[in-house]
């Protein structure tokens, strides 16, 4: 998928520092990555790139439904592409490995919320911690 054309489709100017951004995220796959993160790794290209073009191309790339965020405690943000994943995650308070949670524990959980708060939809934009069976 081209990100920067789907920007220019809906009438977003396209600098360098988008299109590096852009590409940098089709290429990572299911990566997770803060904004610090996803700014380091644009900074190796174009050393020109600001925080603040980090947040506003995010923004904008999550408006257009391409990637979505969730939420850490005591953590940043994480941004990933939406496709077929899970958009329940677990991270590893130690290693901060993140893991997807499979979609019947993610149905699990909201099965439990819905009961309990009786509440007809449920959305979370949050991640899970706890503590990985590698860092135990």
């Amino acid at each position: 998928m081209d990100f920067a054309n789907h920007l220019k489709k809906r009438g977003y100017r396209i600098t360098n520092a988008r299109e590096v951004i852009c590409t940098i995220l089709e290429n990572a796959g299911h990566k997770h990555f803060t904004v610090e993160e996803l700014h380091n790794e644009s900074i190796k290209r174009d050393k020109n790139i600001d925080l603040a073009t980090v947040y506003r191309t995010l923004e904008v790339l999550e408006d257009i439904d391409i990637i979505e965020h969730s939420h850490q405690v005591h953590g940043s943000g994480v941004f990933y592409l939406k496709n077929e994943y899970s958009n329940f995650h677990i991270i590893c308070e130690f290693c901060k490995k993140i893991f997807d949670l499979e979609e019947s524990t993610s149905k699990k959980i909201n099965d439990l919320v819905r009961k309990d708060s009786n509440f007809k939809v449920i959305n979370n934009d949050f991640i899970y911690s706890g503590q990985c069976k590698n860092c135990n």
